[in-house]
């Protein structure tokens, strides 16, 4: 292939579960991922961790890059053979400037696609029970963006007010936060009435959403008093009184007989996972898919550590403590040109499911895994595997490959055997501290914890988090639950199976421990 692709996809209005299947496919592939500002944090980690990011975010008043600078960038990176992806906010050919993407792209000879994603310009209001459309009320809708983007000029209301107030459909309005005001003023100038039903939505259809609803004559003054910043979505129309089912909408799960949905189990409840990217994706998806609101707290991040492999001749067994020490490994393996047959004579132990099918994933299956999945069981139950089996392995030395700030569970449970073991540190964990910060201004109702390197680095400097709000943590393991009490005396949930979906199980119990014991629940 002599050039790349782009792919100009369209992120949705927030929510990832909303990402259409197509664009899911296309980001789990890119190599080059080019994105904005209006693109949560979830959609852009569901990228490979190898990717290249680029921000090239544009808010009002700020501008990363300008827009030639973005189409010369996409042209650039497919004509490096990359797999490209422009993910955007919403769709990109409704006022996502896609077009002009496209047609750079198109005069460059650059192959492209277009992926739709769901408009804020319906999804916002269908969000806080506002159909665009409804019959005896609205036959039609109008979108409209409130001001023309010009690099480095001031953005000021552009809109045919006089032809705007003349329409008797809803009047959808993007990009008008910072000039809702003027809007209402020269709308009812221009004859619209002052009593006209108006909302106004942000953080749609994500845990942080908000809306306001008010007349015409008073929907800025209430945006303001309710705390409501850009970006947001105005809707002028008789359809902005409604309110089609719960404010926020309720998740649910299943039907009860009848056909009724029925809440799902984590329903209204706010979860903050704390974790490596790989951890805390398949968290979050098990926790949305129970209902939760869940909250992205990662700020630890993986890399690589520089060094060759040794040869594995001289080992037994080879020991893995996280799904990300596998996928490294074999990362590491494809690189140095090892061959699979080089790891014929090793056995392998695991900490637990999550890292044996990432192992699987390779086509190879473990030796060992431990009955409770943490570093101490795995290292108590290994060193004493090799101790009574004696000859197994050759009595040749084990391998640690895991992480350079690893738990000392393993070493000191071989050392008390009197057992040989040898240690390559292939990756390191960093911490993002603008990330770090941001997560510490959360207040969820829970903190989960997939590791005690998440709760060091959560607690590293001593900063005291979620001050002013009761918050209940919550643990993969035993192991995880000590490291925690060297930080707090709050005394964790610990999940009875140290897994993804243990924690889910660990928290439903906990919800409707709770739901039980107070009449004031949420249920």
């Amino acid at each position: 292939m002599e050039k790349g692709w782009v792919s100009l996809v369209g992120a949705g209005c927030g929510d990832p579960q909303l990402l259409t299947l197509k664009a899911q496919d296309r980001l789990r592939c890119c190599e080059v991922l080019v994105y904005d500002s209006l693109v949560g944090e979830r959609v852009v980690g569901q990228a490979p961790a190898s990717c290249e990011k680029i921000y090239v975010g544009k808010r009002y008043g700020s501008h990363v890059m300008s827009q030639e600078q973005i189409n010369a960038l996409l042209v650039q990176k497919a004509r490096e053979k990359k797999r490209v992806v422009r993910l955007k906010g919403g769709d990109p050919y409704v006022f996502g400037r896609g077009g002009e993407e496209a047609l750079a792209l198109m005069e460059a000879g650059v192959s492209f696609e277009e992926i739709p994603g769901i408009t804020s310009a319906v999804a916002a209001p269908a969000a806080v029970g506002i159909p665009v459309t409804h019959r005896g009320m609205s036959r039609s809708f109008t979108v409209v963006t409130a001001t023309v983007a010009q690099e480095g000029q001031k953005e000021e209301p552009q809109m045919d007010f006089a032809s705007l107030a003349r329409l008797e459909g809803t009047l959808v309005i993007l990009m008008g936060m910072h000039c809702l005001e003027e809007i209402a003023r020269r709308l009812i100038l221009a004859g619209k009435s002052a009593d006209t039903p108006c909302a106004v939505v942000t953080q749609a259809t994500l845990e942080g959403q908000k809306s306001v609803r008010a007349p015409l004559s008073q929907i800025a003054g209430q945006a303001v008093r309710a705390g409501l910043t850009a970006p947001g979505v105005i809707v002028v129309g008789e359809v902005a009184a409604l309110c089609l089912g719960s404010a926020k909408a309720e998740k649910t799960v299943g039907t009860q007989e009848g056909g009724h949905a029925f809440p799902a189990p984590l329903s209204g409840v706010f979860v903050g996972v704390a974790g490596t990217e790989s951890f805390s994706k398949k968290l979050s998806f098990l926790l949305e898919n129970a209902g939760a609101c869940v909250w992205d707290m990662g700020f630890m991040q993986i890399r690589e550590k520089l060094g060759r492999l040794p040869d594995f001749a001289r080992y037994g067994w080879l020991v893995f403590t996280s799904p990300n020490g596998v996928r490294i490994f074999f990362d590491k393996l494809k690189r140095e040109r090892r061959d699979l047959r080089a790891l014929g004579q090793n056995k392998i132990a695991v900490i637990g499911p999550g890292t044996a099918a990432a192992l699987e994933e390779a086509g190879m299956y473990a030796d060992y895994m431990p009955d409770i999945y943490d570093v101490r069981h795995l290292a108590q139950g290994l060193a004493e595997r090799i101790a009574l089996q004696g000859k197994e392995g050759g009595e040749k030395p084990a391998l640690f490959l895991r992480a350079a700030q690893a738990s000392p569970w393993l070493a000191q449970a071989f050392c008390q055997k009197g057992l040989p073991f040898g240690e390559v540190p292939l990756y390191e964990v960093l911490v993002d501290e603008k990330k770090r910060r941001d997560a510490l201004r959360k207040q969820p109702d829970y903190v989960v914890f997939g590791a005690g390197s998440s709760v060091r680095a959560y607690f590293g400097d001593g900063e005291t988090p979620l001050q002013g709000r009761d918050c209940t943590y919550v643990c993969i393991g035993e192991a995880c639950a000590k490291e925690l009490s060297r930080y707090t005396k709050a005394i964790p949930l610990t999940a009875k199976v140290s897994s993804a979906e243990g924690i889910v199980d660990c928290l439903i119990e906990a919800v409707r421990s709770y739901s039980v014991g107070n009449s004031n629940s949420f249920w």
